[in-house]
């Protein structure tokens, strides 16, 4: 097995165990109505709302470039005189 592979294996443990251990059902009150859910799906959901929120504002935040301002020309001072 390569590195990938087991990487993966080991997300997918980890998620099951997070999915086992937060089957409970558990309240959720929004406003005035109260509905049950088991909390793996509220954290998941509450993941999702937290990834979107930064992606949206990164996405949104980010200006466009700014145009290049033109260089000042510079001056040069004149050439020295020389007298002969």
């Amino acid at each position: 097995m390569n590195a990938k592979t087991v990487l993966i294996l080991v997300l997918v443990a980890l998620v099951a165990i997070l999915i086992i251990q937060n089957a409970a059902m558990v309240p959720l009150r929004f406003f005035f109505w109260p509905m049950y859910a088991p909390m793996f799906i509220l954290v998941f959901l509450i993941f999702m709302i937290g990834f979107l929120t930064g992606y949206l504002s990164a996405k949104l935040g980010r200006k466009s470039a700014p145009e290049p301002r033109p260089k000042p020309p510079q001056s040069t001072p004149p050439p020295a005189k020389t007298t002969s």
